[in-house]
């Protein structure tokens, strides 16, 4: 009994270890990637050929009947299931005018970007306590997906990952482990997760963690009208990991706790070129529960490396956060947050200790017939992280010192830049107020608005960024391909920044003192305005969705955002869907966008006109949804979009573009 006991924990361990060093990591930035995680619909393998036949039944020496396999499938592999999705995306774009050397006609398989159009889940039982998972991803129909570790710190390697699982029952609670592989996980707010913000965006183009319609077309926008959110998958909101992590329930405290260590994205790869920044991971929380339904825990995150191969007694790169979250409600009332500290040092940074604040206070509706949500939000200049919820604006090797250039893409740009209501940054201080389900008729409104000031003038505060919301997609994929080789800049005056999905724009501040400082601190404003409205026609449901943001940076503070040139940039968004559910397997999509960004006489200046920025983008679309069964569902979208800056003569394009997804279940 022992010697087969210890043979199974042997061949559990060695797996782990295995896939956990030789798998590569999967990113995710306002989001992630494929993973057992996903919710994907498990066929049991009874319904499939033999598990022989998957191999080679063929030759009796690599199938089933061969005396080295057909012990490990009758002892490890009981009950293995399949699953997976296929997400045929294909997109043709035609320029009008192109973008500086971006090409004019595109025709591609897949989106451009890291995402998979295919991916292969298998689950098996090794015990009745121990289970196993992999998943393989494809890219195309030609060659096995290479994932962002492809030509970064290291050889290439194919999308292929296994996870070990296993749960086990003792006298002080049940716990859970994993090992290997790449789970999707996400901590609190100030550790280890994404911003999903207040999920305020246009639905018109879908994302690759948006799900099938599951044979329903119309749910994904009724979601959206009634919840102000759709169904997504669970990899929204979460952070790709890989390597060791332990989760579990300690019944006599009513506690739960997590550890876990290995990499994420952004710090993957072995090889020791160009180390600036952190490389491995080690975090922790212990969570108290109440019966209530209260909480509080405490957490902690820790990244780190050895700058040379020759220190190898203490990590020298690193940084270090612990914090305490915690959630109380009382009457409808809810007061949640977290709160802490953390460091960052290098032999090139000296070593500080900052303070972090986030604390939330929502107002029932039944107080003044509106429910309102206030938060208010301190984040020092040494609390970064570059997988937490929040943007680093203060410690630059955070986001840089990748052995590619191109790396940074995956990320936002360093530095400042214009926020959305509910971003959060470091070395920055502000507050929120939030109203929500305002109801007049009809139609339903929700609004917000952010005011926040650095909290300290860095040299980073001479450069301030904004994204280009409409049209953002279409941005992204200008180059023709991602992440952009040696560079994440593009364009005529090479100013627009490449990342995941979207695109930022560089802004130089040129008011500053006579030694090159910031002349003056930062504020920041965001202005919200969201309406929706439903109805029927001819039986049929009928949505439109309106989102309108304005934003400002200055060099004072203000209760609003700034209209006029004491902005040094000032930018406003709207876009507008429309949804007509014309047969019940059928949605109709229309979608209208447009921009307004401009700058003041402290940002570039043309050398031609001597004026800022003043660009105007546009954008115009319809498309379908239609399901084919409960499991398959096609998209189409048509889109023509402009981009104009009516100062920088160059900085111009124009065109049109198509694409069509099928998305498949099983």
């Amino acid at each position: 009994m022992y010697k087969r006991i210890h043979r199974k924990w042997f061949f559990m361990l060695s797996l782990g270890l295995m896939t956990s060093l030789g798998s590569s990591v999967f990113g995710q930035s306002d989001d992630s990637q494929s993973s057992p995680a996903m919710s994907f619909k498990k066929v049991p393998l009874k319904k499939l050929p033999r598990v022989g036949n998957l191999f080679s039944a063929e030759k009796t020496d690599e199938g089933i009947s061969n005396p080295v396999v057909q012990p490990l499938f009758k002892n490890y592999l009981n009950g293995l299931t399949v699953g997976g999705f296929y997400r045929g995306y294909f997109y043709n774009r035609h320029m009008s005018h192109s973008y500086g050397n971006t090409p004019n006609e595109v025709l591609r398989v897949g989106d451009g970007q890291q995402d998979p159009i295919l991916m292969l889940y298998f689950n098996g039982n090794m015990t009745p306590n121990t289970s196993f998972g992999a998943d393989i991803s494809a890219a195309s129909p030609f060659f096995v997906y290479q994932g962002p570790g492809y030509g970064k710190d290291g050889p290439a390697t194919q999308y292929f990952t296994v996870v070990l699982r296993g749960s086990f029952k003792t006298k002080l609670g049940t716990f859970n482990m994993k090992a290997g592989g790449i789970e999707f996980l996400t901590i609190t707010p100030f550790t280890f997760g994404a911003n999903i913000n207040f999920q305020r965006y246009s639905v018109f183009e879908r994302r690759p963690w948006d799900p099938g319609a599951g044979g329903n077309v119309k749910t994904r926008y009724s979601s959206y009208y009634y919840s102000g959110t759709i169904n997504q998958d669970q990899r929204y909101g979460t952070q790709a990991f890989k390597g060791y992590a332990m989760n579990g329930f300690i019944p006599s405290i009513n506690s739960n706790v997590d550890f876990f260590y290995g990499k994420t994205f952004f710090n993957a790869g072995v090889a020791r070129l160009n180390y600036t920044r952190p490389m491995s991971n080690m975090g922790a929380r212990i969570k108290k529960n109440f019966k209530s339904g209260n909480y509080i825990s405490l957490n902690t995150f820790n990244s780190y490396q050895h700058s040379d191969s020759v220190n190898i007694n203490k990590a020298d790169i690193q940084w270090n956060i612990y914090t305490s979250e915690y959630f109380f409600g009382y009457k409808g009332f809810t007061f949640s947050g977290e709160v802490g500290a953390g460091r960052y040092v290098s032999p090139t940074v000296k070593e500080g200790w900052s303070p972090a604040l986030m604390a939330d206070l929502t107002i029932p509706k039944r107080i003044i017939g509106i429910p309102i949500s206030l938060r208010y939000f301190q984040i020092g200049r040494y609390f970064t992280s570059n997988v937490a919820n929040f943007n680093n604006n203060s410690v630059s090797q955070v986001n840089t010192g990748y052995s590619y250039v191109g790396a940074g893409g995956a990320l936002p740009p360093f530095g400042p830049s214009l926020e959305n209501v509910g971003d959060l940054n470091n070395n920055r201080r502000g507050a929120a107020i939030n109203l929500t389900s305002i109801k007049l008729g009809k139609f339903t409104f929700t609004t917000g608005t952010q005011i926040s000031a650095e909290i300290q003038k860095l040299d980073s505060s001479n450069i301030l960024y904004f994204n280009h919301r409409v049209n953002n997609l279409v941005w992204s994929r200008l180059p023709n391909y991602y992440p952009l080789v040696g560079t994440s800049t593009f364009g005529p005056m090479n100013r627009a920044n490449l990342y995941y999905r979207s695109v930022s724009e560089t802004v130089h501040i040129t008011e500053r003192n006579a030694d090159g400082t910031p002349a003056n601190k930062r504020f920041f404003n965001s202005l919200d305005i969201q309406g929706k409205y439903k109805s029927k026609i001819f039986d049929r449901d009928f949505y439109v969705f309106y989102l309108g943001t304005f934003s400002s940076v200055q060099s004072s503070l203000s209760a609003v955002p700034v209209f006029d040139d004491k902005a040094y940039i000032r930018a406003q968004y709207h876009e507008m869907d429309v949804y007509y559910n014309i047969v019940p397997d059928l949605m109709l999509a229309f979608y209208g966008g447009l921009e307004y960004v401009k700058g003041n006489q402290f940002t570039d200046l043309d050398v031609v006109t001597g004026k800022p920025r003043n660009q105007v983008g546009t954008a115009i679309g319809y498309g379908f949804d239609y399901s084919f069964s409960q499991s398959t569902t096609l998209y189409f979208r048509q889109r023509w979009f402009t981009f104009e800056d009516k100062n920088f003569s160059q900085e111009k394009f124009s065109g049109s573009e198509a694409t069509v997804e099928l998305k498949m279940l099983f």
